[in-house]
């Protein structure tokens, strides 16, 4: 122990010299604030299932919204014990506290603090007993702190206490199934738990799903190995069938012996059976991680390798300079100068590199390019290391290519998760030539002005379908009431002139925001009277006219046609095209498709994505340019940042006017909706789930009991008396839960609710109603308010009666309880 001791001091001695030295040498030489970017300093916490690690959690400086960060959830048994796996790296973590809250975050279960933790192999242990009682099958928010010699650090899983699981189980079969599938040998058993389709496309290594071939799926001709291992992510688990994630890292070499590096991302939904585990989703994704040590360029294009074929570039005008985003970095390549250049990325070199650089939570958004190289954009997201580590956000910045900088104009931080940051930015996001920023974060329209470091909310609490951006983002339009059949006035943007004006539906109308072409707004006019539910509770908005018109209210284009509808619309840069329906009773049925082209010349492209296949690594995305190149060693350069000072926004947080429902999919979040009925629709296409604001499940694809009957004393007043309005039954069941419209959603689909301990009120005639209170294989059960008797009804009887008045239903979701 002395000579280690020793040998440790001397090492310790070495170091703080070289420090000194190094920043002397620094001070003499640099007089800014130019640098590499550091490298990440923080922990990173896993929970151990049966001595295998799962759900890897980043840390954060900032205390996060709890309900909005579900990465990851954690499965109890009765015995309510966790172990927590903390690997340091060089942090030393002084102690680990833990607080469990109800997922809405609004109340405390209970805190603790542990200040001995066990080490082994590199790694901290803790053994976590929850001594507070928790309601089965109902989440919570587990936030596990830190105390590092830097302050303290939050990191955050979901913890729910069901019996019947089979976690460990599913994460064996997870990390099994990898492993196999970097092995030929195991293709034919593989190949059993495919459903291979002859359609799915051979040669995609980008894109692999349940439907590839066995072949495709162990990597082809490609010939991987592991370069750094995953960790499986458990996402979602019930009684009936768990959901894991898993991200890791493989190399292969090219034909003159290069190291290639992919990052692969992969999705399992999983089925216990007594037989064995089925597969009923997977789903990988593998992109090539660009690389300057072996830059392939050719006479006419820039390869990129494996990676998605909607390529994120953006070029100046001359098509000469331009900048595109792969795995989370930002190149840009120019040609006269034969110059590439890496702006920025979280990795390291190959000798320093760990799990911290490859995190996926980030992404970036090019703004503009210039002709002289100089490139705005914007990385949000989590921060893997840099000044900002440990933080989600927004990072505005400038690239100068002249002095290889890349400055930072702004940081605004956010409590979110990259879920919700992603699914708004990527709507829109935009900078006007007065460095005005306009970007759509927690169902917000801000303006941010980065000279002033000030904001604006230009709209709150926008709906996803009753908003549309132009192709460049530089228009916008919403619908002022942010309903989808009940609007009657739209907004109208133009980010450039900060300018807006407004288009008022007439009276007996409604109005709906479609979309741009180039920049003049999409919107259709339908009259009030069309608009009612059909026969299955469904509502088109069928729609009278189509206008497409410009920023100064002239009308380019009208589209009617008398006697029919216009049901549905898709827009293309060049192309709209129409569904055309005839109106039946209340449901509208296609009879045609009509195209409406662009009529503005679109000018060739000077930059262009191209799909080049070979044997080896199958479908490869190239940059194609207009001009040839001629030289094809290209000068790799590697910028420097430059942090600014007092630089960051900090946005007031806000809530959503109503109840938001979201849809969680395939471990990822696929969309927010205000009606709890077509998040469920949404849902049950994609086989998800559906969640409230307070993060509730309110509906789950597959997780249905075979059988139940409720106890009609357990059922609220307003329910029993069967009211089928939906106001009236908010009113009477008032702080005890949310009422919600189901109405459109089949039979199957709202029986999830009686599963889950909810009576349903399902409409049978003009003025009357049942309770739906249980069911089984052949029967709903179902109680009569006026009789106050309750019969089986037949599965299929039931069906007809319900979707004959239109499937009306209402039910509701309990407000948390402790």
């Amino acid at each position: 122990m002395k000579r280690f001791l020793k040998r440790a001091g001397i090492l310790l001695g070495v170091f703080i010299l070289g420090v000194i030295g190094t920043s002397l040498l620094m001070n003499n030489k640099m007089t800014d604030n130019r640098s590499e970017m550091n490298n990440p300093v923080l922990p990173e916490v896993m929970i151990s299932v049966d001595d295998v690690l799962t759900n890897r959690m980043c840390g954060y400086y900032q205390k996060m919204q709890g309900d909005f960060m579900r990465d990851s959830i954690t499965p109890l048994d009765a015995s309510k014990k966790l172990t927590v796996v903390v690997n340091p790296y060089e942090t030393r973590v002084e102690s680990l506290s833990y607080e469990v809250r109800t997922t809405d975050g609004s109340k405390v279960i209970e805190n603790k603090k542990l200040s001995s933790l066990a080490k082994e192999e590199g790694y901290l242990w803790a053994d976590i007993e929850l001594e507070k009682d928790l309601r089965m099958t109902q989440e919570y928010s587990l936030q596990i702190t830190l105390e590092t010699e830097e302050g303290p650090v939050y990191f955050y899983t979901r913890i729910v206490q069901r019996s019947g699981l089979n976690t460990k189980e599913y994460v064996a079969f997870v990390e099994n199934f990898a492993k196999k599938c970097l092995d030929k040998g195991f293709s034919d058993d593989l190949g059993n738990y495919l459903e291979t389709d002859s359609s799915s496309s051979g040669e995609n290594f980008y894109q692999v799903d349940i439907h590839s071939s066995a072949d495709l799926v162990t990597w082809g001709d490609l010939s991987p190995e592991i370069y750094q291992e995953g960790i499986p992510t458990i996402k979602d688990i019930n009684e009936t069938t768990g959901s894991i994630s898993m991200e890791y890292l493989i190399s292969a070499k090219d034909a003159q012996g290069y190291q290639e590096l992919y990052f692969v991302k992969e999705f399992y939904r999983l089925r216990y059976t007594e037989e064995r585990i089925r597969l009923l989703d997977f789903e990988r994704t593998a992109e090539q991680i660009f690389s300057g040590s072996h830059i392939q360029v050719s006479d006419t294009g820039l390869m990129l390798g494996v990676t998605d074929r909607k390529v994120s570039y953006v070029s100046d005008k001359t098509g000469k300079s331009v900048a595109f985003v792969q795995q989370g970095d930002l190149w840009e390549y120019q040609i006269e100068s034969n110059k590439i250049e890496r702006i920025f990325s979280f990795r390291r070199g190959i000798s320093e590199s760990d799990f911290r650089d490859s995190r996926s939570d980030h992404n970036i958004k090019i703004l503009r390019v210039s002709k002289s190289g100089n490139v705005d954009f914007i990385l949000y997201g989590y921060m893997n290391r840099g000044v900002h580590e440990g933080c989600m956000g927004i990072s505005v910045c400038h690239y100068n290519s002249d002095q290889n900088m890349v400055t930072e104009k702004a940081f605004i931080p956010s409590t979110e998760s990259y879920d919700f940051l992603e699914q708004g930015l990527d709507k829109l996001c935009y900078m006007n030539k007065n460095n005005q920023l306009f970007m759509l974060s927690g169902g917000n329209l801000y303006q941010v002005d980065l000279a002033e470091c000030s904001y604006e909310i230009l709209q709150e609490s926008i709906q996803e379908d009753c908003f549309a951006a132009s192709e460049t983002g530089a228009c916008a339009a919403w619908a002022e009431e942010m309903s989808l059949y009940d609007s009657k006035t739209v907004v109208e943007m133009d980010f450039d002139e900060q300018k807006s004006r407004t288009i008022k539906a007439e009276k007996g109308q409604r109005i709906r925001v479609l979309g741009f072409m180039n920049e003049d707004l999409i919107y259709g006019l339908a009259s009030e009277g069309n608009l009612n539910p059909d026969q299955n509770g469904n509502r088109t908005f069928a729609m009278d006219s189509i206008r497409i018109e410009g920023f100064d209210g002239t009308v380019k284009k009208e589209y009617q046609e008398s006697g029919e509808y216009l049901t549905n619309v898709d827009i293309s840069p060049t192309l709209m095209t129409l569904e055309i329906s005839r109106k039946s009773g209340n449901s509208y049925q296609p009879v045609r498709k009509d195209n409406v082209m662009n009529n503005k010349k679109v000018s060739a492209k000077k930059v262009e994505v191209e799909l080049l296949t070979s044997s080896r690594q199958g479908i490869q995305i190239r940059l194609a340019f207009e001009e040839p190149i001629n030289n094809k060693d290209p000068l790799v350069v590697y910028s420097k940042m430059e942090m600014g000072e007092e630089n960051q926004i900090d946005l007031e947080p806000t809530r959503p006017r109503s109840e938001v429902y979201y849809v969680y999919a395939r471990g990822s979040l696929m969309g927010s909706y205000l009606e709890p009925a077509r998040a469920i629709q949404a849902a049950d296409e994609n086989s998800g789930v559906v969640l409230n604001r307070a993060q509730q499940y309110v509906w789950e694809r597959g997780n249905k009991k075979t059988k139940i009957q409720l106890n009609l004393a357990d059922v609220p007043d307003a329910f029993q008396r069967g009211i089928l309005d939906q106001d009236e039954l908010q009113e009477n069941l008032g702080e005890k839960g949310q009422v919600m419209d189901l109405s459109g959603c089949s039979l199957d689909s709202v029986l999830y609710e009686v599963s889950a301990q909810r009576p349903i009120v399902a409409r049978t005639g003009e003025d009357t109603s049942v309770v739906i209170v249980g069911y089984d294989q052949y029967n709903t059960y179902l109680y009569d308010p006026v009789t106050k008797e309750m019969k089986p009804y037949g599965i299929n009887d039931s069906t007809e009666l319900f979707a004959k008045e239109g499937n009306v239903f209402f039910s509701y979701v309990e407000n948390i309880k402790e």
